[in-house]
């Protein structure tokens, strides 16, 4: 996917093992039909904060970020098909500003 040490080490962290509340939140909340009942990504993020607890939402948070920051190193569709791979997730990010929203609405549940 990538010949840069930094991108392929961070690559190799967007897995479940290495970020387990990133992969309840794909399976629980965005995979096909939690994504049917929440409506977009950020919704979820918004319904995964009134329902977790400060630490359960930091941990997101902090494995959300991994995931945006390796959005910003390979095309989205490299890191769709790692997403579907590794995590067997059905959902797929349309771009990095569906990214950029669910970052923002973690944010702001952690400062409320």
């Amino acid at each position: 996917m990538t010949s840069d040490p930094a991108t392929a080490a961070l690559l190799d962290r967007i897995d479940p093992r290495e970020l387990p509340r990133l992969a309840l939140f794909l399976g629980a909340y965005l995979d096909a039909e939690p994504a049917t009942r929440h409506g977009n990504a950020a919704r979820a993020a918004y319904d995964y904060a009134t329902e977790a607890e400060l630490d359960e939402l930091e941990e997101l948070a902090f494995d959300w970020r991994q995931l945006a920051a390796a959005a910003r190193r390979i095309p989205l569709a490299d890191l769709n098909r790692l997403l579907r791979e590794r995590f067997a997730t059905s959902w797929q990010a349309a771009s990095l500003d569906e990214i950029d929203a669910v970052t923002r609405e973690l944010e702001r549940a952690i400062r409320d």
